[in-house]
């Protein structure tokens, strides 16, 4: 049986105000298609919903039955506008966001910080995951949103250039101290190379560069986290490659020291990211104006 939603909304407001004419002030509907209403809503289900009196209405027993459930799917659909509203205004929504372990420390946290305290009833999902897992979940729908560094196949993606980056060679100043020469193949051959794993985006950015000027290099430490190998590297175990943007604290302090090495690596970019063939949620986009904005602020 298929009866039109706007005959249960009529019935529903007779039955709560009693009244004809209240009811139709209320949903600024004459009373004449009020009556109309509540009859064909009586001849479709073959029962009689009200008695009228110069009092005004009052449900029949069959109305009552009928007015508990019609009640109960009025809350929900008032429950779902005010959720749709919430959305809107962001105090209700969530986001699934992946990153990697090193862009979620240096770039997204922060932001979520300053994200959260201004929607602190977004909910935020986090994945951490490398950029190739990252898009490999936006292909799935499984998330909105990457965070992810460059490059990669853009094709299907758009991405939001959020911040230039630059792959620096380091190391400690003591292991530094007994080398001085700037001698790309003289430094390969006579240095520990420390380096992030073969499938790591940045790894594959660094291989790249030293298959395109001619520098054969192989590392005696591989680690899957950028993290660790700026501890080894303040050990004094090796020289490494590191994001510049994100050692600013321990080149200032002097745990690190900068190699210049001719030609240096090409700058690249990091930013964020999603599949151009799916919509974006309300808060998923009021998340990326706010990223974008702060990234402005500070650039």
């Amino acid at each position: 049986m298929k009866i039109d939603m706007e005959l249960y909304k009529v019935f529903y407001f007779v039955a709560e105000c009693k009244s004809i004419s209240r009811a139709s002030e209320k949903l600024y509907i004459s009373q004449p298609a009020i009556s109309k209403s509540i009859k064909k809503l009586e001849d479709i289900l073959g029962i009689q919903l009200f008695v009228r009196s110069s009092k005004g209405v009052r449900m029949t027993n069959e109305g009552n039955i009928l007015f508990e459930h019609v009640k109960k799917a009025m809350s929900e659909l008032s429950l779902g506008e005010n959720i749709i509203e919430k959305i809107k205004v962001n105090e209700f929504g969530t986001i699934k966001i992946s990153a990697s372990t090193t862009l979620c420390k240096h770039v997204l946290i922060p932001h979520l910080k300053s994200f959260i305290h201004i929607n602190p009833h977004v909910k935020i999902h986090m994945f951490n995951k490398s950029t190739y897992e990252t898009l490999k979940l936006l292909d799935e729908g499984i998330i909105d949103i990457g965070l992810v560094s460059q490059p990669f196949d853009g094709r299907d993606y758009s991405f939001i250039k959020l911040m230039d980056i630059h792959d620096v060679f380091v190391g400690c100043r003591d292991y530094l101290n007994s080398f001085n020469n700037s001698n790309a193949d003289d430094f390969f051959s006579s240095n520990t190379i420390m380096l992030l794993e073969e499938d790591n985006i940045t790894r594959k950015y660094v291989d790249r560069y030293m298959v395109l000027n001619n520098i054969s290099a192989k590392p005696e430490i591989e680690i899957g986290n950028m993290d660790i190998l700026i501890e080894l590297a303040k050990l004094g175990l090796g020289i490494t490659v590191l994001i510049k943007e994100f050692i600013q604290e321990e080149l200032r302090a002097g745990t690190l020291s900068e190699l210049k090495i001719t030609p240096s690596i090409p700058a690249r970019e990091i930013g964020i990211v999603y599949r151009n063939d799916l919509p974006l949620s309300i808060a998923a986009q009021t998340f990326i104006e706010h990223i974008i904005s702060k990234a402005v602020v500070s650039g």
